[in-house]
């Protein structure tokens, strides 16, 4: 029968894994079941896990139990029908940390640095209130649990600038698409130029005050101050904001990156969290550090930090030092050749 672990990701393309004494068995997002793109808080995944599978343990990643206290206290109360007895887990503290070690399990470096860039992680407290995560960079090896050199935190309801990837979310919105589709800001930069009329947007590593307002109802959201509002009111003008935050987040994530590699003498480099989907930015980062061998996390979004959950889990249980990298990326349901065809013919009316 062996072990089984099911790490959980309850954030934003909410996601469940699948850990068989070490081996991924199966990874699946729930939007692949539910149709709603970027799903949150796993329920058809999970029952078709509670149906298939014998579960020992669950580890819990997310970010939503500060967010939505009640609609977590809910999910705990759902997990606890599904999975009578259980244990569970609750590592919704190290959103960051689940993000670094699902990289670092996947990459096959003995020995490197992590680095997790992504809009905002878990909520810390701190003397100052509440902070959330934005970068942070670990040290890793086999041996040794994860070790954080580095954090950004951006304090909740406050006034201070945005993070990097806020940035780049914030100037997505204002070209009109969807806080979550910044894969599409990319892709326009690739059609704009360097145009002097528009200023940094970054400042010290983060959204530039006199260009980005932090929204009143967002705790980490930004908006473009009104007077800079008619750069996205052409083709040309948005192609170029485009490139202008393409060009300047990467050129702030690769000065971290050669920052930590000088101090470290570590010259393997595993990425993860959301804005290491941005494939054009990790092109710059290869050509930039030629020296420097990176793993780029296939499922660098909060889907994979449900691998990063149950891995974490594994690893800190049984001591066990031997990784088995994942080797694919289908890891969904498998189906019969008459459910295909079932599926087809329901499809098509």
């Amino acid at each position: 029968m062996g072990y089984n672990i099911l790490g959980i990701n309850t954030s934003h393309n909410g996601s469940v894994c699948l850990l068989k004494d070490r081996k991924i068995d199966l990874f699946l997002e729930e939007e692949r079941l539910s149709k709603h793109k970027h799903d949150t808080y796993p329920i058809k995944a999970l029952k078709y896990i509670s149906k298939n599978y014998k579960i020992n343990e669950i580890s819990l990643s997310g970010l939503t139990h500060h967010w939505n206290p009640k609609k977590y206290d809910l999910y705990i109360s759902y997990l606890n029908v599904l999975f009578p007895e259980i244990p569970i887990y609750n590592l919704l503290d190290y959103h960051h940390l689940c993000h670094v070690v699902s990289s670092f399990y996947n990459s096959k470096f003995k020995k490197c640095i992590g680095i997790v860039v992504d809009g905002n992680g878990s909520c810390l407290n701190s003397p100052e209130g509440l902070k959330a995560e934005t970068e942070s960079i670990y040290t890793l090896d086999y041996l040794n649990p994860p070790s954080c050199i580095y954090k950004s935190n951006k304090l909740i309801n406050n006034k201070e600038p945005i993070s990097l990837t806020k940035v780049y979310e914030c100037i997505t919105t204002s070209l009109g698409f969807k806080w979550n589709e910044a894969g599409k800001t990319m892709g326009l930069s690739s059609y704009g130029k360097f145009n002097s009329n528009i200023p940094p947007l970054y400042l010290n590593g983060k959204g530039n005050p006199l260009i980005i307002d932090n929204l009143s109802h967002s705790s980490t959201d930004g908006i473009l101050k009104e007077k800079y509002r008619y750069l996205t009111t052409s083709k040309e003008l948005a192609k170029d904001l485009s490139y202008k935050v393409q060009q300047e987040s990467q050129e702030i994530v690769g000065n971290l990156i050669e920052k930590y590699v000088k101090e470290t003498r570590l010259k393997q480099v595993c990425c993860s969290g959301g804005y290491f989907l941005n494939c054009v930015a990790n092109y710059y980062l290869t050509k930039r550090f030629p020296d420097i061998k990176f793993y780029f996390e296939p499922i660098a979004s909060d889907a994979g930090t449900a691998i990063g959950a149950a891995k974490l889990l594994w690893y800190q249980k049984f001591q066990n030092k031997t990784i088995i990298p994942q080797k694919s990326l289908y890891y969904g349901p498998k189906y019969t050749k008459n459910q295909l065809l079932k599926g087809i013919q329901k499809y098509l009316g």
